[in-house]
């Protein structure tokens, strides 16, 4: 584990249309973000705080079980990746 304070991040699930508009937008909290992390394996950090990660649709369904209210939608490239929350 590293040594970032997770208490200072959010996290958002992001899908882009073909625009590279952000038409849909989930927020994580850091329990969720435990339940998904092992997901991908090629992260550079422990808690997916430091670059937009790719969500591939073969990833969906996992993530969907780990945490279920998570939404998919057709047709849109999913990233997912954390932010400084506003202190």
């Amino acid at each position: 584990m590293n040594d970032m304070n997770t208490e200072t991040l959010g996290w958002e699930l992001i899908g882009w249309d073909s625009d590279e508009q952000a038409v849909h937008v989930a927020g994580l909290n850091r329990i969720e973000i435990l339940r998904i992390r092992d997901l991908f394996p090629g992260r550079d950090d422990d808690f997916l705080e430091t670059l937009g990660y790719e969500v591939p649709s073969e990833l969906y369904s996992a993530m969907r079980s780990a945490i279920p209210h998570l939404e998919f939608r057709e047709g849109l490239e999913y990233q997912i990746g954390g932010f400084l929350l506003s202190v």
